[in-house]
């Protein structure tokens, strides 16, 4: 599942979102992980929400893609919240989990020396 993260992050940075964030939200023994990034506007974020549905297996609806503004897809243990700006801001997810925050990249290679 790291790898997928990762995987997912870097897809994020290609499609030009702004701001990726990671959180781990560890409970009782399983993994879970919030990415969240921002977009220009919902037509941006639909086509990342597309881009992400294409390479990595959904495990649930696409939350939110009617409207665009904030959308929510599920891969996995890894669910990717993403946002226009203004809702980005209004909903702060990032204030909300901030002491859950991760450095992707050495966390990946910390779970690989295990």
């Amino acid at each position: 599942m790291n790898e997928q993260l990762l995987k997912i992050c870097e897809l994020l940075k290609k499609c030009k979102c702004k701001n990726v964030a990671t959180f781990d939200l560890t409970e009782n023994g399983e993994a879970k992980f919030f990415v969240v990034a921002s977009c220009l506007n919902a037509v941006e974020n639909k086509k990342v929400a597309n881009e992400l549905c294409e390479n990595f297996e959904l495990t649930g609806e696409k939350d939110g893609y009617h409207k665009g503004e904030w959308i929510i897809l599920r891969f996995a243990n890894i669910y990717v919240h993403l946002f226009i700006v203004s809702a980005r801001t209004k909903y702060n997810l990032d204030r909300l989990y901030k002491n859950r925050e991760i450095d992707l990249i050495k966390y990946v290679k910390k779970q690989k020396s295990k």
